[in-house]
């Protein structure tokens, strides 16, 4: 549940502070102000609009942020992020709340760290670069990083079109709320599987500093400072967060004599916010992101030393982002709120990706992206006391550019060197999205305890395909061996035009969504509910293939995946303070399912729709306060996923040991990326030593999750082992809290499973077997100061 959004007229309780800490502020701003060029050079404007409902006109206002008009929960007194948690425990929705001091109690760092935190989310431990997360939430989630995300991450909420880019890790996180199922009948982009919302701190009148230093096993640091108050009191804010984080290379490529799989990731955000007048808040923030961690490298499972990497290709990396979001909101009368959303971000990155760990540098590739995009909210709320509603419109655009250096097998997948050819490519590919939407929710109140609510959103996508694809090699047939391959790959001329494609499409949805709350107690809230959502279609952004079959898979589209999810759920707190159980059950219904399959006879990636499938689940989410001191929480999940129907012909090769090998999805098999089960259980003890300043805690969690499938194709080779991780923390904190020494140990197991795999025959028999795994064991400590 996001929270609501904040109003603009907040005052400092403490209304003492020293002008020496006022010009510390202004001090330690201005060393950010550095970073704020790179941002606008590489982004325009954002504006964000939020509003909120004054609750007292004393010089003691703090910034509490103002309840949306469609939510009941009377909330005043809590923090920020306490808001979100209690709006999230009246929604008819499944949804978590992780507040950055929960994280920070769990040593969580970065978001590739909240993997079974909260029920059915899973996320690879390792991707193809540092800067990219994937999630995918009730086994619906998009692993490609140039696809577009199944699960919606959105940033102050703002939604990013790629995986890439999707990592945070700054200081000013104030809290991640996951909410499972279709979103995007209250504001701005939908998307089917569900939103991570990352909400980052709002600069007001309290003058607030945090600096954090850090080191760990393989040489890992980190680096971050932020800081938060008035320039103006009452009128002007500002607040700024930067971050360093580095690491030393965990794998070691035995062909180059190099390590790979390290950090080099620096990231910062600056924010202006003015209330000129308690109706107005306007919040302007920059944001930026510099990686250059070499991207994933895989090991080959047929090499003796199956995490040794042994490719000749590099995976350098050089992503360089930035954003400009800002936050408006006008409050019309004491009942109505005007919010206001804009976008605009854009990145540039330049990657060597060694896809599969092979010595020959099969499939290798270089690749430039150029990715920007626009997006415009607006939309008003009303609140009446028994009928609440928001009503909006949405226009999103993407320009997504690439220029890809395949390293392309001719002929039969083999493993003699002396037979293998290349027929190395240069595609250069433009793809353009537009989406305009307008929707719509609105919540009565029937009785004191029972709650309809009732959305429609009307979506209208555009998606354009304009690509060249050429020749690497200068003569026909256009083909090599190993000899000039790499020098090839990477230096050639592009040379005659194998095709060139450019195609047009568009689809239009209405998307439902109705629910019902019952308070049937204080401390309990069934309800139920039913919505969709749906996945944009679009264009295979890898057609790479110099045939009149690879120019079709540039123009032959794949439609919008649509979602359907009913689920049944109560929230309650049988302990008011103490313990919440949240649970409920779910059936999700999937129409023209998107999947990228690697093709394991041929080696070739393709995107299409698959048919139909369904998914049941059930999820349950523990929080316990035991004593004053001991703290438990725990989830679980369960989830069974199936494709029903198989659009396409099933098709099957068989290896030369007499196994069976599917080179198409089959009916009745289960979908990608939906272990069976997950759980996560996590303690923490807080105490004192006596005649010792200060308190300690200790904690510890384990988290687990079953087996799955990488692919639609369902073959043993690419079926993922069940994984158990185990992580521990001992922190102390001053008696003035304002220190904190931290000892995180992650992974304490040791633990190194493949988090990606992917298999290719030739003639019945493997040519490559590529994994990737998760980190292995690292201890990192810490030291924190919070003013």
């Amino acid at each position: 549940m996001r929270e609501a959004p904040s109003f603009g007229w907040f005052r400092h309780a403490g209304s003492g502070l020293s002008c020496q800490r006022g010009s510390l502020l202004k001090s330690f701003l201005a060393l950010g102000i550095s970073f704020l060029p790179f941002a606008a050079s590489h982004a325009q404007t954002t504006i964000k609009h939020r509003t909120a409902r004054p609750t007292s006109a004393s010089s003691a206002r703090h910034a509490a942020p103002l309840r949306s008009p469609a939510e009941t929960v009377n909330v005043s007194g809590l923090s920020r992020a306490g808001r979100a948690v209690a709006q999230a425990q009246k929604t008819p929705q499944s949804i978590s709340v992780l507040t950055g001091a929960h994280l920070r109690d769990l040593g969580v760092t970065d978001m590739r760290q909240i993997s079974n935190l909260t029920p059915n989310l899973y996320q690879p431990r390792a991707t193809v670069g540092y800067s990219a997360t994937n999630y995918f939430i009730r086994g619906i989630g998009e692993l490609d990083p140039q696809g577009e995300p199944s699960v919606g991450t959105y940033i102050d909420g703002v939604y990013l079109p790629r995986t890439l880019g999707t990592m945070q890790e700054l200081l000013d996180i104030e809290a991640i709320s996951v909410e499972r199922g279709p979103v995007g009948f209250t504001e701005g982009h939908q998307a089917e599987g569900g939103a991570v919302r990352i909400t980052t701190e709002t600069p007001t009148n309290r003058t607030h500093y945090a600096v954090l230093a850090g080191y760990g096993t393989y040489n890992e640091y980190r680096l971050s400072a932020a800081a938060s108050g008035a320039l103006v009191k009452d009128k002007v804010y500002a607040s700024i967060a930067l971050n360093h984080h580095g690491r030393g290379s965990i794998d070691h490529n035995y062909t180059l004599n190099r390590g790979e799989n390290n950090i080099d990731y620096s990231q910062g955000r600056g924010k202006l916010r003015f209330t000129p007048n308690e109706r107005l808040d306007i919040t302007l923030a920059f944001d930026g992101t510099i990686d250059n961690s070499t991207n994933r490298g895989y090991g080959n499972l047929l090499n003796p030393y199956r995490y040794g990497l042994y490719s000749r290709v590099y995976p350098k990396n050089s992503y360089n982002q930035a954003g400009f979001t800002g936050n408006v909101n006008y409050r019309l009368d004491p009942h109505l709120v005007l919010q206001a959303t804009t976008g605009i971000r854009g990145y540039d990155m330049k990657g060597n990706y060694d896809n599969f760990g092979d010595y020959y540098i099969r499939a290798s590739q270089l690749l430039t992206y150029r990715d920007r995009s626009y997006s415009q909210d607006v939309h008003l709320k009303g609140d009446y006391g028994k009928l609440s509603f928001t009503a909006g419109a949405f226009f999103f655009y993407e320009d997504w550019f690439t220029q890809r250096r395949a390293n392309n097998v001719a002929g039969t997948q083999t493993n003699d060197p002396a037979s293998m050819r290349y027929q190395p490519v240069y595609a250069v590919i433009d793809q353009l999205t537009r989406n305009w939407a307008v929707y719509g929710q609105a919540q009565y109140r029937i009785t004191p305890t029972l709650t309809a609510t009732a959305g429609l959103r009307f979506n209208w996508e555009d998606h354009s395909n304009s690509e060249q694809l050429s020749y690497l090699v200068g003569s026909r047939p256009y083909t090599q061996g190993i000899a000039n391959n790499l020098q090839t790959l990477y230096s050639a001329t592009p040379g005659n035009l194998a095709w060139s494609a450019g195609e047009r499409r568009s689809w239009t949805q209405l998307l439902p969504k109705g629910a019902l709350t019952w308070q049937a107690t204080p401390r309990l809230m069934p309800y139920v509910s039913i919505s969709q959502g749906s996945k944009s279609g679009g264009y295979d952004y890898r057609a790479q293939t110099p045939t009149a079959l690879g120019r079709l898979q540039a123009v032959l589209p794949y439609r919008p995946e649509i979602l359907t999810t009913y689920e049944i759920g109560a929230k309650t707190q049988p302990i008011p303070g103490r313990l919440t159980v949240n649970g409920d059950v779910f059936y999700n219904d999937f129409r023209d399912i998107q999947v990228t399959t690697l093709d394991p006879a041929s080696g070739l990636s393709r995107r299409y729709n698959a048919g139909r499938g369904h998914s049941v689940g059930a999820e349950i989410e523990t929080a316990a306060h035991i004593t004053q001191a001991w703290e438990f929480d725990a989830t679980a999940s369960w989830l069974f996923s199936q494709l029903d129907h198989f659009s396409g012909r099933f098709g099957q090769v068989t290896l030369a040991n007499g196994q069976t090998l599917n080179t198409a999805p089959r009916q009745g098999g289960p979908l990608p990326y939906s272990p069976r089960f997950q759980m996560h259980a996590g303690t923490s003890y807080t105490f004192q030593i006596p005649g010792f300043p200060g308190g300690w805690r200790v904690g510890a969690d384990i988290s687990y999750q079953s087996t799955l499938f990488t692919d639609a194709l369902t073959n043993a080779q690419t079926r993922l082992p069940a994984q158990t991780y185990v992580n521990a923390i001992a922190a102390w904190t001053s008696r003035n809290k304002r220190w904190t020494v931290t000892v995180n140990g992650r992974n304490l197991l040791d633990h190194r499973y493949p988090q990606s795999l992917s298999f290719v025959q030739g003639g019945g028999v493997p040519v490559y077997y590529a994994a990737a795994f998760n980190d292995p064991r690292t201890i990192f400590a810490s030291v924190e100061f919070r003013l």
